[in-house]
C-alpha cells in the first residue's frame, strides 16, 4: 500500500498558519476548509495517520460541506439504520447534542456530560477508522482529550512492550469492567480477539488499548491482568501523549481512532452543546499497488 498524493504541501503550509501543539505531535491550522484542493485534503489525511489528531480552527460549514471533506477522505460510514436514525441530522451525520430535535429526541450521548477514555465501537473489527468532529454551537467551556497510543508506545520501557507483545485482548462497551465480570461471560465474543500491539495503514506501530473497556487478555489470569492493565495506563497518561482540545464554535477535530483514545470532560452546558460526528475509512488516501 502506498500513501496518495503525500508529498509535503509547502504552499498549504504557508497559506494556513500550520504550527504544532506543544506535545509535537497534534497539528493545528486556520484556514477555510472550502478552499483547499482534493490533493491538499489528501495530504491532510495522511497527516491525521501519522499525528494521530489533525484541528482546524474557525470553520464555517454545511452538512453537505462537511460530507464532502470525508468522501474525499475515504468512505462514509451510514447513519440511517433503526439504531441511529434518530440521532442522524443527515446520512453520515450524527448529532452529539442532548438538545433534542422536532421529535423530541436527543443526539449521541446526549443523556450524559462526561465520557471516561474510549474507543468508539471498541469491538468492532470492521470499524471506521478516522473521526470528524465539528464544533456547531455551545462548545465553548468543553474539552475533549485525545492519548496518542503511537508516542505512547514508542516511548515506552522495554520490560512493559515485551509484557504486551503478541498478546491479544477482549473489549466491549461495558466500561470499567473486567473479564470476571458477568456481562464479559454473557455478552463478549470470545473469539473476537484484537491483538494489543498492532500497525496502522502506513506501518507506524503503536498499541490499542482502551482500557475501560477492556475485559481480559487472552490466556492471562485476572490478577495479572489487572496489573497489566494499570501499569500501561500509568505510563500512556503522562501528559506528553495527551492533548487536550478546549473547544470553539467552528473547530473540527480530525483523529484517527485505532491507535489513540479519547475523553470527554464534565460540561454543565452539554445539553446545548451540538456537535456533528462523522465517521470514515481512508480508502482514498491509501492505495494498493
Amino acid at each position: 500500500m502506498t500513501i496518495a498524493d503525500g508529498k509535503p504541501m509547502t504552499g498549504l503550509i504557508e497559506r494556513w498558519g500550520w504550527k504544532y501543539h506543544e506535545n509535537r505531535w497534534t497539528v493545528i491550522v486556520d484556514g477555510r476548509i472550502q478552499d483547499l484542493t482534493d490533493a491538499e485534503i489528501l495530504y491532510l489525511g495522511t497527516t491525521v495517520l501519522t499525528q494521530m489528531v489533525v484541528v482546524f480552527k474557525n470553520q464555517d460549514l454545511t452538512p453537505d460541506e462537511e460530507l464532502a471533506f470525508c468522501r474525499k477522505l475515504g468512505n462514509v460510514q451510514r447513519t440511517t439504520h433503526e439504531r441511529t436514525k434518530h440521532i442522524s441530522l443527515q446520512d453520515g451525520i450524527l448529532r452529539v447534542t442532548g438538545e433534542k430535535n422536532k421529535h423530541g429526541e436527543e443526539g449521541l450521548f446526549g443523556h450524559v456530560s462526561a465520557l471516561d477514555w474510549h474507543a468508539n465501537q471498541p469491538s468492532n473489527k470492521k470499524r471506521m477508522p478516522l473521526i470528524w468532529l465539528y464544533g456547531v454551537k455551545g462548545t465553548r467551556g468543553s474539552r475533549t482529550s485525545w492519548i496518542n497510543m503511537i508516542e505512547a508506545y514508542e516511548k515506552m520501557p522495554k520490560k512493559l512492550k515485551e509484557r504486551l507483545k503478541g498478546k491479544k485482548a477482549y473489549f466491549g462497551y461495558e466500561s470499567g469492567k473486567y473479564s470476571t465480570s458477568k456481562f464479559f461471560h454473557e455478552h463478549v465474543n470470545k473469539e473476537n480477539l484484537f491483538p494489543i500491539v498492532m500497525e496502522n495503514a502506513i506501518g507506524m506501530e503503536g498499541i490499542y488499548f482502551p482500557f475501560n473497556q477492556m475485559f481480559g487478555i487472552d490466556g492471562m489470569p485476572d490478577k495479572l491482568f489487572k496489573l497489566l492493565v494499570e501499569d500501561v495506563k500509568k505510563h500512556v497518561m503522562k501528559p506528553k501523549f495527551t492533548y487536550h482540545h478546549d473547544w470553539e464554535d467552528g473547530d473540527v477535530v480530525l483523529s484517527e481512532q485505532w491507535l489513540s483514545i479519547h475523553k470527554r470532560w464534565e460540561f454543565e452546558g452539554m445539553p446545548n452543546r451540538v456537535l456533528h460526528r462523522i465517521a470514515c475509512d481512508y480508502s482514498n488516501i491509501i492505495t494498493t499497488q
